[in-house]
């Protein structure tokens, strides 16, 4: 009995002692972050360039709204990209062109971003992507069961041709009514041609839809870099901080000079269609 009165008070002393602890975390120095898309497709090309921030840091990360950027390609043309060219409170830290332009496939692009005094490169080359078909809905029946949202059990499949002559890789992006079907960030959808063969004969996309919704899913082609640094980020982004997993590091980057993120170049196609029964 003394044994099990010594055993209750210590748990009950444990479990009052809890209290909430802020660890003091070595602060970095924040670090340049440049994420810059090219594209064959008008109105995709841009970069945004911002900052790092610390641990305990909420809210929007710092942009930079000074920087120079310029792109040029293979080809020997240069793009000067300005500064939020339509002043939105939403595009901080976004760059444009400053005369529109369309990524070509088959070509090199170059990327320059000076900002606080230091040069920041980075290059990408432009593949081919898989051409989709078609897309067909039909019902997912164990998601009809037991839906995560109401009334969304359908599934869309894709049927397309990739050719297998050359190793390819895609990134994939699904869209519910004009917005994209995932609010999370740790949702990317990325493969190469080995995992998908030949015929992609009715693969299932990643979103489930209701009737009358507008389906619409995009296919991106990545190079191997770019592959690269999706696989990196996913596992990131997934690292739940358990013991067996291994200590978090900053995915890959094409940029130099110690920068974060990526410039990629992309060629995209993409199909839609609505749910009906």
């Amino acid at each position: 009995m003394r044994n099990i009165f010594i055993a209750i008070v210590l748990a009950a002393t444990l479990t009052a002692c809890e209290k909430t602890v802020i660890l003091d975390l070595d602060q970095t120095t924040n670090k340049l972050v440049i994420e810059g898309w090219v594209t064959d497709v008008p109105g995709h090309q841009f970069v945004k360039v911002s900052r790092t921030s610390g641990f305990y840091t909420t809210g929007k990360t710092p942009r930079v709204t000074d920087a120079t950027v310029v792109v040029e390609d293979d080809k020997g043309n240069t793009y000067t990209y300005i500064h939020n060219p339509n002043n939105n409170a939403d595009s901080m830290g976004y760059y444009l062109p400053e005369v529109p332009f369309v990524g070509e496939t088959g070509h090199t692009y170059y990327l320059t971003v000076v900002a606080d005094g230091q040069t920041y490169e980075a290059q990408d080359h432009l593949n081919r992507t898989v051409s989709i078909d078609r897309l067909e809905t039909r019902v997912d029946e164990d998601e009809e069961k037991d839906p995560k949202d109401a009334g969304r059990f359908y599934e869309v499949l894709i049927y397309a041709h990739e050719p297998q002559e050359t190793r390819d890789y895609y990134l994939f992006k699904f869209y519910r009514n004009g917005q994209l079907a995932f609010d999370s960030e740790s949702d990317i959808y990325f493969t190469d041609d080995e995992l998908i063969g030949e015929e992609i004969d009715g693969i299932s996309g990643a979103a489930f839809y209701a009737l009358n919704d507008l389906a619409r899913v995009e296919s991106y082609s990545l190079s191997r870099e770019a592959f690269i640094f999706y696989r990196d980020l996913q596992k990131v982004l997934n690292n739940d901080g358990g013991m067996f997993n291994p200590p978090a590091a900053d995915p890959r980057s094409n940029i130099s000079n110690g920068a974060l993120g990526f410039f990629q170049t992309s060629a995209m196609v993409s199909a839609e269609i609505t749910v009906t029964e």
